[in-house]
């Protein structure tokens, strides 16, 4: 083998063996996404059901649950059963837009005529009604007690009779419209949550 030959074995070798010790480059690694902290025991964020409408605003009482989205309602509210009565009251508000839902009078005629006595005819106590005003805003509210005929629900075709329950109704003038709330349930659990039910009129106000 000539000496230009031998040179260049040689080269070849050395280049293979720095070549089988160089590092090997490694891949970075996949980048992940931060976990955020949470706090012991913090609940999930929920959408909460608005508690105002028809330019009003009001607070729901402690202890009132705030129910799922229904259809034509602002908002449910649920007032569990006091011990004795066999369900859960709740509290209703609708709002059908300016100048809808009828008058106040005619409303409340409604109502009252949603109730008999266990015969079939009107309650023996007839509806109470009254007039108020709170924060500028008129107010027209409606106490009545029966045989409750309105269980079915607004487009209900069969009506549902419901002995011995109450409603405490009201009917705000609000700036955008008539805003409608309605207490119905239990008498029992009715009767106790009218604390409840007249606080939250109270707290009626233009935002």
């Amino acid at each position: 083998m000539g000496a230009l030959a031998l040179l260049a074995v040689l080269v070849s070798l050395t280049a293979c063996k720095q070549g089988a010790n160089a590092p090997v480059a490694e891949k970075p690694a996949p980048q992940q996404m931060p976990v955020l902290p949470t706090a012991p025991g913090s609940p999930p964020e929920v959408s909460s059901t608005p508690s105002q409408a028809a330019g009003v605003a009001w607070t729901v009482p402690a202890g009132w649950e705030v129910g799922p989205a229904r259809q034509m309602r602002i908002a449910t509210y649920r007032i569990h059963a006091i011990a004795g009565d066999p369900e859960d009251a709740e509290c209703a508000a609708y709002f059908f837009g300016t100048g809808q839902g009828g008058t106040v009078e005619a409303n409340l005629d409604r109502w009252a005529h949603q109730f008999t006595s266990p015969r079939g005819q009107s309650p023996a106590q007839p509806a109470k009604m009254e007039k108020r005003d709170i924060d500028g805003l008129k107010v027209s509210t409606l106490t009545v007690s029966g045989t409750y005929l309105g269980a079915g629900g607004m487009m209900s075709q069969e009506q549902v009779k419901k002995p011995n329950f109450r409603m405490r109704g009201a009917i705000i003038e609000a700036p955008e419209g008539l805003l409608f709330l309605k207490l119905t349930g239990p008498l029992n659990t009715v009767a106790a949550a009218e604390d409840d039910f007249n606080s939250l009129l109270g707290s009626v106000h233009r935002p």
